[in-house]
């Protein structure tokens, strides 16, 4: 079975083809990141689907394909005008924190408050009485309890959306729709208004633990469910392009556990690419954090139904970037054996780029610790790939604190293919971390949907495809708890 798979990034759009369990041919177009002011990064919705649709096209034109399948980057948000089917603003990124203000003032609402306080409640309730941790209303106010609005969220995307839109669009608001990119991209090619339930629940405004649009959320933001797009399982046929059907949709971080066949709970994977993304499966019913772990729809086909527990990294990949456009090194290629080179121990990196991601949601400034007139670039490459490696050590331990987790990382994403990297993940977390064989994971899994919505497989037909494997073999503990030591007293003083 052949399939074009859609993939949406931050920095680029990829269109592949696949034949089973194998790629073929992959093509892909850069997409510019526009900063008109400091904490904005957008994207032009327009470039997206032109580009992407170019793309589609030279592929089914070169390839005979059987169906058309779409991965895309999570919250990154859109809307548009049904009646011109063009969009209002441009695509705020999940990297774009200009609604800040906002999250802070849904913060301090009373309802939100009042959801905290019960919250904080039912956590203690999930201590003291173990029955309770299965109730789904309990679950949720747990979460709550955990979790707040942040200025990257969708929802708050949406409302700084509403508060800036035209009299002439708030008059015909009825005329509105909002989307992710999948749902932007799927409407531009066929005129259809749907979503997967993997990209919905990653949005702020999907309520996983009652399964559907979360009608708080959206009495808060003041917007009508109307407006959202239907929400379908992964493997459903969304329309038709061409005389092909769009046999799936699914988020990329979710499609990368399709690709590492990450099925059952207690499976991990991490993709590292623009940020990282470490998720564990914890079954077929959602579950809380007590850490603020982020509870989201992990699998859902007609067939399947799995749920997850994941937290971020915001820059790393992007570091990464950051340091070459400094002049650092010219390639990232680079950076493995780069940091192979350093012999200097000393130097801490904070890699607090854009907000430190979970469990601290905080915004804290990036620190380069230790450098002295012997630092080298080595030295440099080397602290930021190590404190990467730290932010995934912190969030691993976590996750084996709140659920059950199996021996092995599983690992995709472009900066998975730095060894160092991976080596460092292992010795930090003491889990082995595997490399998957395809590390456009995100792509390879969009290609498994569309061949189980398409009849072609099962999900328990997916193996995972596997390449190089990572031991621990370095005792890195005290540097990652002085590491740690400098991350606690970097969010105490602040540094501004």
């Amino acid at each position: 079975m052949r399939t074009a798979v859609i993939d949406i990034g931050t920095t680029s759009v990829r269109c592949a083809v696949y034949d089973e369990f194998k790629m073929l041919d992959i093509i892909s177009k850069p997409l510019t990141k526009h900063y008109p002011q400091k904490g904005f990064v957008e994207l032009d919705p327009m470039e997206i689907f032109l580009k992407g649709k170019q793309l589609l096209d030279e592929m089914i034109e070169k390839y005979d394909v059987e169906g058309i399948s779409i991965t895309n980057q999570r919250t990154t948000s859109v809307l548009w005008d049904v009646r011109t089917s063009e969009n209002i603003f441009p695509a705020l990124t999940w990297q774009d924190i200009r609604a800040k203000p906002i999250a802070e003032s849904l913060n301090k609402l009373w309802i939100v408050k009042l959801g905290k306080i019960l919250g904080k409640f039912a956590t203690s309730l999930y201590h003291l009485i173990p029955t309770l941790r299965n109730k789904r209303r309990v679950k949720y106010l747990v979460t709550i309890s955990k979790l707040s609005f942040k200025p990257n969220h969708a929802s708050v995307h949406l409302m700084w959306m509403l508060q800036n839109l035209s009299k002439k669009h708030r008059e015909r608001i009825s005329n509105l729709r909002f989307g992710t990119i999948d749902s932007w991209f799927l409407y531009k090619l066929t005129g259809e208004h749907y979503t997967d339930y993997t990209n919905a629940s990653a949005t702020g405004i999907y309520d996983i633990f009652f399964d559907k649009w979360s009608e708080n959320i959206l009495r808060i933001i003041q917007f009508s469910e109307e407006n959202l797009p239907e929400i379908k399982n992964s493997d459903y046929t969304f329309g038709e392009y061409k005389g092909l059907p769009i046999a799936g949709i699914v988020a990329d971080q979710q499609a990368s556990l399709i690709s590492l066949a990450c099925f059952d709970e207690g499976f991990v994977k991490c993709t590292n690419g623009t940020g990282t993304f470490v998720d564990l499966i914890v079954g077929d019913e959602p579950s809380a954090s007590l850490s603020g772990l982020i509870p989201m729809c992990a699998i859902r086909t007609r067939r399947l139904r799995r749920y997850l527990l994941e937290g971020y990294i915001s820059f790393s990949g992007s570091s990464i970037e950051w340091l070459r456009n400094i002049g650092v090194f010219d390639s990232p290629e680079e950076t493995s054996r780069m940091a192979e080179r350093s012999d200097d121990d000393n130097i801490l990196m904070i890699p607090a780029f854009a907000g430190l991601g979970t469990p601290h949601y905080t915004e804290s400034p990036a620190v380069l610790w230790g450098v002295s007139n012997k630092t080298s670039r080595e030295d440099i490459v080397k602290a930021l790939l190590e404190s990467i490696a730290f932010r995934i050590g912190e969030i691993v331990k976590i996750m084996k604190k709140e659920a059950k987790i199996n021996k092995e990382i599983r690992a995709d994403g472009k900066m998975s293919s730095n060894d160092f990297l991976l080596q460092r993940i292992a010795d930090t977390s003491g889990l082995n971390v595997v490399r998957g064989k395809y590390l456009e994971g995100s792509s390879f899994g969009a290609h498994l949907i569309a061949g189980i919505s398409l009849g072609k497989w099962r999900e328990r037909d997916i193996k995972f495809l596997k390449s190089e494997e990572f031991a621990p073999k370095n005792d890195m503990q005290k540097k990652f708890q002085r590491w740690q030591r400098l991350l606690r007293e970097t969010k105490k003083r602040g540094w501004y």
